[in-house]
């Protein structure tokens, strides 16, 4: 045991008349009241950012739901652009084919049987 360590001092006793232990009740504190957590609040008020008016929100929401607009229909029209000429190639491929047929009719229709 350390010799500067007292062993009455670790003792489980009741304080001794020199130092008493306080028998006032402590003092009942204020009720602190739960906090009230909103989530809600937009980053523009906690950076104390100005508000944006209410007709440039409007103006902003409505452009943002005419880009979508323009993309759907830009999408759209892809797709009928590739379907076109999907078709246009078919057709190619076709008038290729009987441009060949016909000039391998009329060569043999110049040349007559030899026989």
């Amino acid at each position: 045991m350390d010799p500067q360590v007292n062993s009455s001092s670790l003792s489980l006793e009741p304080p001794s008349p020199r130092y008493p232990r306080s028998e006032t009740p402590s003092p009942t504190l204020p009720e602190i009241p739960a906090a009230e957590l909103d989530l809600t609040i937009p980053l523009d008020e906690i950076m104390g950012l100005p508000k944006l008016s209410e007709p440039h929100v409007e103006k902003v929401q409505k452009r943002a739901s005419n880009v979508m607009k323009l993309t759907q229909e830009n999408e759209k029209l892809k797709e009928e652009l590739k379907a076109m000429t999907a078709r246009l190639e078919a057709a190619e491929r076709k008038r290729q084919e009987l441009a060949s047929k016909f000039q391998q009719q009329k060569s043999n229709v110049a040349q007559p049987d030899r026989s």
